[in-house]
């Protein structure tokens, strides 16, 4: 799924007193855009639920996700949020790295509608228009999972892509860049990758792995 669009680079507060997807959601609404890529670091918080992949409880799915796990005080050392919506509602898919006060760190899918921040954190970020990431379910994985929608003119500066299962990741992205007419492109974004080998011959061989761009 690809789909060229115009954009802008954005920074926004997120409040406290309400769930971390309703603070987002509220940042945003002043702003028209139709999604958004937010990232926040260094955010304290007074609650965070997430989950990590776990085995599937059945033969239609290749993996599921493990029982809530939850914390009360603790920090956001690095989230990445993929803001689009979801039956007509707002909705935020988010990969990052916290850590509980006194406890060891820790990586996730992060549950924004049961987090909620102890402090107000400013978000950046990129705003788009006229593409739209959209969840909704997909039949090669049986998730429901944001696929791309073209709402809007086509633009030139911006794209939001949606990399389908098995494909190759950096192959994957040189054929949107071709796509696209661009000779490179910075990128940011979330995702789980199925296995992966280093340049420095590490191989990663286990469930679903949930990943954070963070060097673009």
């Amino acid at each position: 799924d690809l789909a060229a669009c115009a954009g802008r680079t954005i920074e926004v507060t997120l409040a406290t007193g309400i769930s971390l997807e309703q603070a987002v959601e509220q940042a945003l609404a002043p702003m028209a855009l139709d999604s958004a890529w937010l990232e926040i670091t260094g955010a304290d918080v007074e609650a965070l639920n997430y989950v990590v992949p776990a085995a599937a409880p059945d033969d239609r799915h290749v993996a599921w996700y493990s029982d809530t796990k939850s914390f009360g005080a603790g920090r956001i050392d690095h989230l990445g949020m993929i803001v689009g919506r979801h039956a007509g509602a707002a909705f935020l898919h988010g990969h990052g790295a916290w850590t509980p006060t006194g406890g060891v760190p820790a990586m996730g899918h992060i549950l924004a509608p049961q987090t909620r921040l102890a402090a107000p954190v400013i978000a950046r970020g990129i705003g788009l228009v006229g593409a739209r990431f959209d969840r909704r379910t997909d039949e090669e994985t049986n998730f429901e999972l944001f696929q791309v929608d073209r709402i809007g003119p086509e633009g030139t500066d911006y794209a939001a892509a949606r990399l389908l299962p098995n494909q190759d990741f950096a192959t994957a992205l040189d054929g949107v860049c071709k796509a696209l007419g661009w000779p490179a492109a910075q990128v940011y974004g979330i995702g789980s990758v199925n296995g992966a080998r280093f340049d420095d011959v590490r191989v990663l061989d286990s469930l679903p792995t949930e990943f954070l761009i963070t060097d673009c």
